[in-house]
This record gives structure tokens, sequence and C-alpha cells, in this order.
């Protein structure tokens, strides 16, 4: 190793950012530096070892992140200088397997994208030319890097806009400080970060300003006790009495602001405040809490509940994200729709369908302060001893968030009251009654019913005693749910919902199989992997359905369309509690990419194509074939051959009796082997 790492010491006391580690190298060779185990050999090129980078920045697995050429001022103001700069180690920090290449001065940074031989440009098309400061500023250079690595690609040169905030991580240290102090339950604790969230984010976005702002409440630290800050937040005349007065309660007795976690006492006042700090610092490091990441909408909720003590029961109300997002892309929203979610939990279904459209189906007239909404959304919850209200209530400060553009663009009181009655409370409701949903058929009501209703033997029977409604059968409160659903959808209404096995397999469910034939078309099929529901192995199916319009003389029409069925064994993220992305892994995703393609265009001409995209995944089955009298379960029409292929079995190996022979033969040899060198032993 070189005189110049012995003598500085550049390797046994490195700078640190975050994991990152940064080393000032200048006389030390790359072969050095191999030989070290500072960095990972990518070439065995003698040219390339020999090289001496001014500087790198090295991740935990001994990978270069960013690959520096450091010039003296004055060296880089021409464009002839630059390119002379760029070319002397460019070829050296790609073939060493850098991220990022950099050359700079005191002044600017040159970055280069080492996948494409380009310049790297910011958010308007320009050169990116943001120096670091490693030393002095570790955290905005760790925030850049990330930023560049997190944007450029094989295809992209460009700084993505960094502008959704993902606070899950924050929420998990709170839900830690909230444990360790208070000892609370993740979904004590999950009510009082949505409510301190909210309260910071109406902050940010303007709603609550003056006195009910955030940044007001902290500011009274200077001069007040911290239980006076705390006892000025919970008084009448306080932020949380005014988020009260914004979100008021609906019917069902349900509102946003539920976390009852802090009292008027000292232990209480240091851990609120510590809170509050904690927002600080977020935003200190991350930006205001304006537009929020959809990632967030979703985890923030799962984060915490699935530590819960009680998260055996999270597949009731939590279908992953990755699904909610492939059968929302199944189906068409559009203006004048009325859509429903039976069994809505935080409100996935319904949101993600209007997410990406909410500019275009809603719209807020300032002179009569009127939110006006083109489409009607309904979401019913059950109320349970287990879970309470808290899935209506985390639906509705889950849709607070899908509206954050809105909010932003309108931060008045006005709007929040507006957002409060007509999307908070009049599109969700929780169900006290035993019978929830159930109590109610809505015959012929809804367009489009997005749902994955739960799915519970034990109790249906009492469940079915009271009431006289149901009349198609089967097995379990999702047959009842089934019916309700088919019949609270309006003739050419489209159904996509979550079944379980039972409902295709189960005896019992013939007269229920007989009825979803006669009164809908069947248009998909697609089997989920096991385990694709957070805690529970059931085997379930995405069913697609079209309730038919009848004929003239009140017969229905018959199917002639195969019906499109699908085999998946991934969905994009792992199937463990992590929940980790898969993205080169998802056959769910191209499930609904091929059904896509199949509704929209002609069986008869599309069926090949799909065919060959598949891999054996896919297959185009009758009408005809689906008996009542028998399963339904798709796999049953795919050969063991076909299962093995597409990894659903193991290949079964078979020997003959002649091969099983040979092998007690070849077994005898070898123990007579090894007894002969035992007796040499003796």
């Amino acid at each position: 190793m070189s005189e110049q790492i012995k003598q500085s010491n550049e390797f046994s006391k490195p700078i640190y950012i975050g994991e990152w580690r940064v080393y000032d190298i200048g006389a030390t060779t790359l072969g050095d530096l191999i030989k070290n185990n500072i960095i990972n050999k990518h070439t065995d090129n003698p040219d390339v070892l020999k090289k001496k980078p001014d500087a790198l920045i090295v991740d935990t697995n001994k990978e270069i992140v960013l690959y520096v050429e450091s010039k003296d001022d004055g060296k880089l103001n021409s464009e002839k200088q630059i390119s002379d700069a760029i070319k002397q180690e460019f070829d050296i920090s790609k073939e060493v397997g850098a991220r990022i290449y950099a050359v700079r001065d005191s002044v600017k940074t040159i970055w280069m994208n080492p996948l494409t031989g380009n310049k790297i440009l910011d958010e308007h098309d320009n050169e990116l030319q943001t120096n670091i400061h490693p030393a002095t500023n570790p955290k905005e250079t760790e925030k850049l890097l990330k930023r560049l690595l997190s944007s450029i690609s094989n295809d992209n040169d460009k700084l993505l806009k960094s502008e959704y905030l993902n606070p899950t991580d924050l929420a998990s240290k709170i839900h830690q400080k909230l444990w360790i102090t208070k000892n609370v339950s993740p979904s004590t604790a999950l009510y009082t970060f949505v409510e301190l969230f909210l309260f910071k984010y109406l902050s940010d976005l303007g709603v609550l300003r003056g006195m009910y702002s955030f940044e007001h409440l902290r500011s009274l630290y200077k001069d007040n006790s911290e239980i006076d800050v705390l006892n000025t937040y919970l008084s009448d005349s306080g932020a949380r009495a005014k988020m009260k007065e914004l979100f008021p309660e609906s019917m069902d007795g349900t509102g946003i602001i539920n976390g009852n976690v802090f009292h008027e006492d000292d232990g209480d006042a240091k851990i609120f405040r510590a809170i509050l700090d904690a927002f600080k610092s977020y935003e200190n490091e991350n930006g205001k809490f304006i537009n929020i990441s959809k990632d967030f909408k979703s985890q923030l909720f799962e984060s915490f509940l699935k530590q819960d003590s009680d998260s055996k029961n999270m597949g009731q109300f939590f279908t992953p994200l990755k699904i909610v997002d492939n059968m929302v892309r199944m189906v068409d929203v559009k203006s004048g729709m009325k859509i429903c979610d039976p069994a809505c939990g935080v409100g996935k279904f319904l949101l993600e369908s209007i997410g990406n459209r909410i500019s275009e189906l809603y719209s807020y007239d300032e002179n009569s302060k009127e939110l006006k909404s083109f489409v009607s959304l309904t979401g019913y919850d059950k109320y349970s001893e287990d879970n309470g209200d808290k899935t209506i209530i985390l639906a509705k400060a889950n849709a607070l968030i899908y509206f954050s553009k809105m909010i932003s663009e309108n931060p008045s009181s006005e709007f929040a009251k507006q957002i409060s009655k007509e999307i908070l409370n009049k599109c969700f409701e929780l169900k006290h009654s035993t019978l929830g949903t159930l109590e109610k058929i809505e015959e012929n009501t809804y367009d489009l019913i997005l749902a994955n209703p739960p799915y519970v033997v034990n109790g249906s029977a009492e469940m079915r005693k009271l009431t006289n409604n149901y009349f198609w059968g089967g097995l379990g409160v999702e047959s009842m749910f089934l019916e309700w659903i088919i019949r609270s959808t309006k003739q050419g209404g489209t159904i996509n919902i979550v079944i379980p096995d039972g409902i295709l397999s189960n005896i019992n469910n013939k007269l229920l199989k007989s009825k979803i034939k006669e009164q809908c078309f069947i248009n998909s099929i697609i089997s989920l992997p096991a385990k694709a529901f957070f805690n529970t192995p059931k085997k379930t199916y995405i069913l697609t359905l079209e309730k038919k319009v009848k004929n003239f003389d009140g017969t229905y029409p018959n199917q002639t369309k195969p019906i499109f069925t699908y085999i998946c064994s991934s969905i994009g993220e792992t199937l463990d509690v992590y929940r980790f992305d898969t993205p080169d892994d998802n056959d769910l995703k191209d499930a609904v990419d091929n059904y896509n393609l199949w509704r929209n265009s002609n069986p008869s001409i599309i069926q090949e194509v799909i065919e060959k995209r598949s891999a054996g995944r896919f297959k185009a089955l009758n009408i005809q074939d689906f008996d009542p009298d028998n399963s339904w379960i798709i796999e049953n029409w795919w050969s063991e051959e076909e299962k093995v292929l597409i990894g659903l079995k193991k290949e079964v190996k078979r020997q003959t009796i002649d091969d099983f022979i040979n092998l007690i033969s070849e077994t005898e040899d070898l123990m007579q082997g090894i007894k002969g060198e035992l007796e040499c032993l003796k």
C-alpha cells in the first residue's frame, strides 16, 4: 500500500456519510485498494489497476458509489478542458464498476452516468453542476447521491424530481418512542401518529394557520413549559379541537382525530415534545409534508399493524397494494359511476380507483364553496370488538392524503369542511349491526364493485338466521358477500373481487355458482399464489364478472366469449411479513397486462399472442366446461407436465426396476470399498 495511506491514515479513519465511506486517496492504485479489501475486484486489466483515483465513495458491499477526478481551479473553464478531464478517468471508472463518475474543482462538479457515457442533467434539463462537500456537509452529499442513484439508469441521464415524501421511517421511530415510554399497542400508536401527522400535514398545506399551526405550537416552547404546550394542543381552543371542527365525526361516530395517548402530565409532555421535534427534524432533512408518496398511504398502516398482537386478523382489512393496483387496472372508471367496496378496510380499492384522476373527477367551486364530484364512492366496514372503528378512521385519514393536491390548491377551512362532508363522511360508513353491510342488499345500485370481502366459515350459519335476504346458499360469509355483490350491481356493471378457493370448489356452493353463471359473464379468473395475503396461507383468486343485461323476455343471454384464466406464482413483492419489492418477478402484472389486451381485442385473434407471452400460465377456457356440479379451480385444466413447466409443481423423477437394481449394486460396491478401508485401520 502506498506511503500516502500509511501516513495520512485515510483508510483507518475515513469520513462517513451514512453507511458509505469517503476515501480521499490521491496516490494509491486501484490494485492496492483491491488487495487491501477496500473495493471489490471488477477487472484484471493491469493498466486499470495502476490508476490512482483522487477520491472514492464506497458502500458497505465495497462497491464504488462515486469515482472522483479532481482538478485545480481554472482547469474546468472551457468545454475542451472539461471534455479532456472527463476522458481522463471515465473509462477507468466504468471498468471498476463505479455507479457515478464526477470531475470536480472547488466551484463545480461535472456529473457523468457510466452506464450511458452521458452527462447527468438536472430536473430542468441543464447539466448538473452541483458541488459536494462530504466533510463539511455530509447530509446534503448523501441526499444528492441517493437521488442520483435512484434516477440514473441505462436509459435515463436526468435527475428525477424529488417531490414526494415517504415518512414511513419516521412513523416507525415514533412508534418506538411510544412503545418504549408508554407501552402502547401498535394500533394505538398508529392512531396517535396519524393524528400528529395530520397536524403537521395540514399545517404545511396551509389549512391550519396562525395559532393552530404546527410551527406556532413549537414556538411556544421558548417561553412556556412542556406541560403548558401540551395542554395548549389538547385544550378546547387548541389545534386538536380545530381539527375536530374542520373534520367532524360522521353519523356513525367516526372521525379522523382519535389518538388519545397523551394526557396532561409531565411524562407525556416530554414525549409529545420529542415527537414534534422528530417531525421537525424530518422536515429539515426532507422538506415539508405537502406531497406524500403513494406508497406511504399503504405502508404506514401495514408497518404498524403487522406488529400488532392481533396481526393474524390483518388479512381481514389489508389487501396488498400490489394486488389492489392491478385489480384497479383491470376495470374502467368513468365519470358518473357509482363505485362500492362493501368491506372497504382502509379504503384502498376505492381510493386507488380514483387516485390518478382526482383532478378530472372532482372540482371545487370557490364562489359557491362546493366540492363537486363526478363519481360516487361508497365504502362500508363493520364494527367489531377486535378492530373497533379503526379501519374507517384510517380510511378517512388515507383519503385526506389522496386529496393532498386539491387541499394544497385550496388551503381554506371551507374547503377542508367540504372534503370532510363530501369525501370522508359521505364515502365511508361504519356499520354497527351484527350483519354489517350484509344487513341490507342494495339491489341494482352500483356500476362497479371492487372488493376483497372477508372469508369466514365460523358463525356464518348464525348470521344467515338473522336475515331472510339470502337465497343462493353456499358456505361461509364470503358466499353471502358474493350474493350481495352480484345483486347490488347494476345490469351491465362490473365486479372485480378476491374470492377464496372454496367458492370455486365446494360442493355446497353449487347453487351459488349456477347463479354466477346465469346472471354474469365470467370475464377472468386469476389464480393468486398462496400467502399472497398477510399471515394467511389461504388460496385465493381474482374473479372478474360483468352482470348481464336481461333480454326483452326477461331471460339472460348466454356467454360465448371464453374465460381468461391465468396462474400467478408471484405478485411483485415477497410473500412474507417483510413484503420487499420484486419488480422483476411479477406474474400478476403480466396477467393483468395480458387480460387488458384480451378484453379489448377479438379473442380468436389475440389468443395465440397471449399464449406466447404468458409462457404457459394462460388458458382460454370455454364457459360450457364450468359445470356448477364440478370444481371451478382453474389449475384443474393444467396438465401435470404444464404445472411443472410453470413451476407450480416439482418434476418427479421415476426410476425403472433396472435402474434401481443398478443403484443397489453400486451401493453394495461402495460399502465393500469402505469396509476394506476400515479393515486396514485395525
